[in-house]
């Protein structure tokens, strides 16, 4: 016998003794978690058979290549892994052929282990070949061959059970190192079959073959198949470029050999211009940071698992925004807080879009510099990014974005990141988001998930607004079905008026009536005092001309009219120089902030209008001393119409002094803050000339106060 045969022999003998040790102690390990299921005692069975199959092979020595050198330990072996595969299959989901299709071929291998085992009784353990029992020989290596097909068929599907993750996982490892010592023995008895004798080398191979299943059993077993292997992606690049080299050299032998037939001189020719050909494509290439920045992305997207988990940051950032688990937390604070959590920042701030085409800084979560975050973004950034649907890298992006972004962006070692905010093409609004510590520059993962979490963003608050205007439009709604009514008391009103008009003709004389007429009068007065209070009426604006107007005899003319006996309102101050103004209007936006004033103070306090010039404007102020009112309600609901921090109010009076003061051109800003009373400031431009004063009596002036 030559050396190669030893060499493998004697390889292929230790391989199975390595082999038998790792089957053994893992026979002796699954013993003891088994828990007593037929799976695992099953398990164990097989595993001892083939760890005793294999010692077998160990102790043999160097066996004669005349002499079969395991028929019946073998066929058990087989038994016993058939039997393990039969009770696995069994809990496997799977469509109606295959739950039909799996037992007879389970079946039919089990009669085919029964024939194989009467073949290798026949001829014997360790029998020697001849030309009388090769033949029988012969048909033995064609049924292992068969089993070992019909082993691989009925492998097919056998990590199918969903229920059970884990399961799958440790049945898909007992599944591959089954199939990988079928697919061997198939190979080996078919090339075997074939030939009519031995491989030197392929028979005792099966030695390293058992052991490569023993550590595959081993992974499934101990690790429940969640260890993974995998290359780093520094190395996998450099596996990449290494292949890359590797085809551009076979390329390159393969053109010149396809061109070196070629009768000279066209042959050189040929040759030189294939590789300068090649030459200048990867001078071209190599270089260029696009086809770079390329293929990591492709590499980083398709060879690894991703950073983030997409179930988990999904399920995390839809109970963020919940409406139901958060219904104290205003929705824009939980939608800024959710794309933070999503993309792992540790703070952000939202811009919301507004009236002007401009992103008002709305709200902040865990912003190291509150300052910065209140303020107001260009208009054109929100006109580039709707258009172009762009993630501001602040870093990189710095140079394409900077004339539209406020400097203290790149000044602060906070800001990273402005990604749009985008439902259906329109731009709701963008967030500035912090930079984590471990993440200095965006990579392809993190805008995917920008894009995914801003738009859903974008549509819940988009959502939310239409859920509003809905709301208000019912609220107008009930209003006019509210003025209906209060129109119809009115009529009421009217006609028992009418009728004491006529009555008062006939019977002023009667002390009687005189008497009920007083009453009459005093409850009527008081009905319609009471319907002036529930009923704010707006009214179109902006169709008187606006005239000249002198607010210090004006305002205190008026004020009594203004507190309509609710309350104590004092004059202070003057203006001199006249203002540009609507009196009506003007009556009507300082009897509603009036009266607002006096129902916000405590009882008896007073409320003072102070007049006083303020460069080239007038400015009137609204001063109580009621509880105030926060920040938030200041610039979300003050000015919005239905919205009234009063039980029972319609909030239309600010809503419409609003209007009425903008129709006129001038301004109403407010201040305040809970505890500290509130200031309502109208801010009118003074008159070009001074003219003719004007009449002030109230017969000219209609009070709405």
């Amino acid at each position: 016998m030559g050396p190669t045969p030893s060499f493998w022999i004697v390889a292929g003998n230790a391989g199975h003794a390595l082999a038998a040790v790792l089957l053994a102690s893992l026979a002796i390990l699954t013993s003891r978690r088994s828990g007593g299921t037929r799976e695992g005692q099953a398990l164990v069975v097989a595993l001892a058979l083939t760890a005793l199959w294999s010692l077998r092979h160990a102790l043999a020595g160097i066996l004669s290549m005349d002499r079969l050198s395991d028929g019946v330990a073998e066929t058990v072996r087989n038994g016993a892994w058939l039997a393990v595969l039969a009770l696995h299959v069994r809990r496997v989901d799977g469509a109606f052929s295959l739950k039909r299709g799996r037992p007879a071929v389970l079946v039919a291998l089990g009669l085919l282990l029964v024939a194989q085992l009467g073949f290798d009784l026949l001829v014997g353990e360790g029998a020697p070949l001849n030309a009388g029992v090769l033949p029988v020989f012969r048909s033995s290596w064609l049924t292992r061959c068969i089993f070992a097909l019909g082993g691989l068929i009925a492998l097919h599907g056998l990590s199918g059970r969903r229920d059970h993750p884990a399961k799958a996982r440790q049945e898909a490892w007992l599944g591959a190192a089954l199939a990988f010592m079928w697919a061997y023995d198939f190979n080996h008895y078919m090339f075997a079959w074939l030939t009519g004798d031995h491989a030197s080398s392929i028979g005792p191979m099966r030695g390293f073959v058992m052991t490569l299943v023993a550590v595959m059993i081993a992974l499934g077993l101990r690790t429940d198949g969640m260890r993974r292997v995998a290359l780093s992606r520094a190395a996998t690049m450099r596996l990449i470029s290494a292949g890359i080299i590797a085809i551009y050299l076979l390329v390159v032998a393969l053109l010149a050999m396809a061109s070196s037939d070629l009768s000279a001189p066209f042959g050189r020719v040929a040759q030189f211009s294939v590789l300068f050909a090649l030459a200048v494509s990867v001078l071209a290439l190599l270089p260029s940071a696009s086809l770079r920045s390329w293929l990591r992305v492709e590499v980083s997207k398709h060879l690894f698992a991703h950073r983030y988990d997409y179930r988990a940051l999904w399920l995390r950032f839809a109970a963020t925004v919940d409406e139901s688990m958060h219904a104290d937390i205003p929705l824009n604070q939980r939608v800024t807080r959710a794309i933070a959590e999503a993309i792992e920042a540790p703070g952000a701030v939202l811009y919301l879009r507004d009236e002007q085409g401009g992103l008002a800084g709305t709200c902040d979560w865990h912003w190291p510099d509150p300052d910065e975050a209140g303020a107001r973004l260009d208009p054109r950034l929100a006109q580039r990014l709707e258009q172009a649907s762009w993630i501001i890298d602040l870093r990189r992006d710095w140079a394409d974005y900077g004339s539209l972004l406020p400097a203290w962006m790149q000044r602060s070692p906070h800001a990273w990141a402005i990604a749009p905010l985008l439902h259906r093409e329109q731009l709701i609004g963008v967030i500035l988001l912090a930079s984590p510590a471990a993440r200095p520059r965006l990579d392809w993962e993190d805008l995917d998930v920008l894009r995914v979490v801003c738009g859903e963003a974008a549509a819940r608050i988009s959502e939310a607004r239409g859920r509003a205007a809905l709301a208000e439009a019912q609220r107008f709604d009930e209003f006019n079905r509210r003025f209906a009514f209060i129109l119809h008391d009115i009529k009421n009103l009217v006609s028992q008026m009418s009728l004491l008009a006529s009555n008062a003709q006939r019977h002023a004389d009667n002390p009687a009536f005189r008497e009920d007429m007083v009453l009459t009068l005093r409850e009527t007065a008081s009905r319609m005092t009471e319907l002036l209070q529930r009923l704010g009426r707006p009214e179109p604006v902006g169709d008187a001309a606006p005239g000249t107007l002198l607010l210090g005899p004006w305002a205190r003319e008026l004020a009594p009219g203004w507190s309509a006996g609710l309350g104590l309102v004092q004059v202070e101050g003057d203006v001199a120089q006249p203002v540009r103004a609507d009196a009506d209007g003007l009556s009507r936006a300082l009897g509603h902030l009036v009266r607002n004033a006096i129902e916000a103070s405590p009882a008896g306090r007073l409320v003072r209008i102070r007049l006083k010039p303020e460069g080239s404007e007038a400015a009137i102020q609204v001063i109580d001393g009621g509880s105030g009112m926060t920040p938030d309600f200041v610039r979300d609901q003050l000015f919005r119409p239905f919205s009234s921090s009063k039980r029972n109010g319609f909030g239309l009076g600010a809503h419409e002094a609003q209007l009425l003061v903008q129709g006129m051109g001038g301004k109403l800003d407010v201040q305040s803050a809970p505890g500290e009373g509130t200031c309502f400031t109208i801010r009118l431009p003074f008159a070009d000339r001074v003219a003719s004063a004007p009449d002030y009596s109230i017969k000219t002036i209609r009070n709405t106060g």
